[in-house]
């Protein structure tokens, strides 16, 4: 495979990873990490968004594994790992991630945290439970109000069973152009390839228990700095990111929202260049 196809972009990244397993009950998680473990190089932990895997951080791994240790988990019942036995909520998912922190990251080491979407959900918790090391934690285009349950992060098609995957494609990439980007162009076969691989092994029902859950309470007093970083299209901050704003400065006047223009929800991977610039940026100040 040339450099240019996508498994062989994905496969170059996992031939450079470490992978653990950390286990809950009868299941495992699957941590991918990235970089020398040295007392002087910092560690950031990243948290993917629903119904994905590690590989949405495909364009941030590459730019910050030269200085970082870089962590990456599969959420419980994405990618890799195991599904949780029921009840399945935003607390139990995060008690298993901290869990496995402490196995991965060792010696009460310090990192900084970064969540994209759904893994934004159980950050605040994750934060708290790691409290005694934990340096900061960066939301990257979740919704901390609540999820809407009308706008267009909802108009997405069901892909129904048995199509194969020439017939399935156009309908992933419809819901791709609908809900994680703001130009479609940005759906290249990168995005495509991981998109389809992530839904074909995603057992985790992350949307009802984003509507369940009320991430904003999750983040009062936390033990850490705290920064906020969305595209400027992110429709499942619908209709606006006005809300968002007045939340933070009312409720977190130390954090700043960044927006990044004409990137949507999937602002790292739609605006690799941009995104990176700025999350270098916070996690040094």
């Amino acid at each position: 495979m040339n450099s240019d196809d996508p498994q062989s972009v994905l496969d170059a990244l996992l031939l450079r990873c470490h992978e653990t397993r950390t286990s809950f009950g009868d299941g495992h998680v699957v941590w991918r990490t990235w970089g020398e473990a040295d007392p002087v190089r910092p560690t950031l932990v990243l948290l993917h968004g629903g119904s994905g895997a590690w590989n949405h951080w495909v364009r941030t791994i590459p730019v910050f594994e030269a200085n970082y240790r870089i962590i990456a988990p599969d959420l419980p019942g994405c990618g890799d790992s195991d599904l949780p036995p029921q009840p399945i909520d935003a607390e139990s998912l995060a008690s298993i991630l901290s869990d496995g922190l402490d196995k991965v990251v060792p010696d009460d080491r310090a990192f900084d945290l970064v969540s994209f979407s759904f893994g934004g959900l159980l950050s605040g918790l994750v934060a708290r439970a790691q409290a005694r090391r934990i340096l900061s934690l960066t939301i990257v285009g979740s919704p901390i109000l609540g999820l809407n349950r009308d706008g267009p992060a909802n108009d997405l098609t069901s892909v129904p069973p048995g199509l194969s995957q020439q017939e399935a494609a156009p309908i992933y990439r419809s819901n791709l152009e609908k809900l994680m980007v703001r130009n479609p162009e940005r759906i290249d076969d990168l995005a495509m390839t991981m998109h389809m691989a992530n839904m074909a092994r995603v057992r985790l029902r992350s949307r009802g228990i984003a509507r369940r859950s009320k991430m904003a309470d999750t983040l009062r007093d936390l033990p850490c700095r705290m920064n906020f970083i969305f595209g400027e299209g992110d429709v499942t901050l619908w209709p606006d990111l006005a809300g968002i704003r007045d939340y933070v400065q009312e409720n977190h006047p130390d954090s700043t929202v960044h927006v990044i223009p004409e990137a949507g929800h999937w602002v790292q991977y739609e605006s690799p260049e941009a995104f990176n610039t700025l999350l270098m940026r916070v996690l040094a100040e």
